[in-house]
Parts: structure tokens; sequence; C-alpha cells
């Protein structure tokens, strides 16, 4: 499947499009990288000073524990993040259904987000296209693949790196231009002093 990493302009304006929870829900997905399972399994009670203890998700529609030990994390939510989250009201689900139950994610996905980001002309791979942008976003701006893998929940660091991080040309234009202004450098050089004896 082709995953999409997303910019803010784009996060944003698939938030603005939805109907609540589902534009709460999509920029949560983008700020915390959590697995959708583990966003709709999320309770109040699982806060503490804008920290989110993750120790349950829903698979498979069933309330279970999490991927794996190191999936059990502690994450901190910003708390502008908290306030618009807060709004969503006080049920003990955080992004809870009408019925006041956990979302389903593909009752959320293809009826609600998937239509708001098309009318946007973006292409969405699915649910986990918010965590690879996060991964992305994260490498780009310098995090140590540990943390990286820590805020994601993975068993391996190296996991993050494979398979949730993507590269694009933007990418190679600093490493590259390192060398290239380095050796450009060094034949500028070496013609001057061509020039120069000649």
């Amino acid at each position: 499947m082709t995953r999409t990493i997303l910019t803010a302009e784009q996060i944003n304006a698939i938030a603005e499009k939805l109907n609540e929870p589902y534009a709460t829900l999509v920029l949560f997905l983008a700020v915390s990288g959590l697995r959708i399972g583990e966003a709709l399994a999320i309770k109040w009670s699982d806060f503490g000073n804008n920290v989110l203890h993750v120790t349950r998700r829903i698979y498979e529609g069933d309330v279970d524990t999490v991927k794996s030990k190191r999936s059990e994390r502690k994450l901190p939510i910003d708390p502008i993040l908290m306030a618009r989250m807060e709004k969503l009201g006080k049920g003990e689900w955080v992004f809870s259904s009408r019925t006041g139950t956990p979302l389903n994610p593909g009752n959320a996905l293809k009826p609600h987000i998937r239509p708001a980001a098309e009318d946007l002309g973006i292409s969405l791979g699915g649910w986990h296209d918010f965590r690879h942008t996060l991964s992305t976003k994260l490498r780009r701006s310098g995090v140590h693949p540990k943390v990286v893998s820590d805020i994601l929940g993975h068993n391996k660091v190296n996991l993050a790196m494979e398979v949730y991080d993507r590269t694009e040309v933007d990418d190679f234009v600093q490493p590259l231009s390192v060398v290239s202004t380095e050796l450009s450098r060094k034949c500028y050089e070496k013609l001057r002093d061509v020039v120069t004896r000649g």
C-alpha cells in the first residue's frame, strides 16, 4: 500500500473539513503517532498532567492490551490539543460515537476521513499515513532514532527508520550539496592554480 507523507497544511485542511470527533482525531494522530487502535482505546483516566499513558488498544472490535510491552508508553500532549480534546465531552472514551462507545476505525475512515482527503485532492492510504508522517518529520528534524522509536512504541529502533520513515528528493539536497560544494571548491582551486601558472 502506498503511504502519503502529509504536510501540516494538508493535515489541517483535512481536519477543517471534518466534524467532531473526527477532526480532533486526525490532529491527535498527526502529533502523537499512535496506532488507530491505540488512539480509539484512550480513556480520560489515561491522562495525568497532560501526559497520556498508552496501555490498551482496540483490536478487531475488542479492547485489548497494547501490541507489545514497548508499545506501553507515556507521551506528553500539547496543552492546546488537550484543551481541544476536552471539548469533545467527558464520557469514558475520548473518541467516542454518539452512543458512547469507542469509534469504529473503518466507520471513521471510509465515510469521513478518506472522502474529506479526496475532496482536497489528497491521496490517503489509510490511518498509518499519520504515523508515517510523524516518523518522517521527526527524523528530518534531527530527532534521535531511539526517541522516534519510543514515541511510536516500536520494539526495534530500526523499524521506525526502515518501515515508517520516507525519503524524498528534498532530503538529499543538503547532504549532496555539502559534497558538491567541497568538490566544486577543490576544482575551482585547481583551475585557479592552472590559470595562475599559465
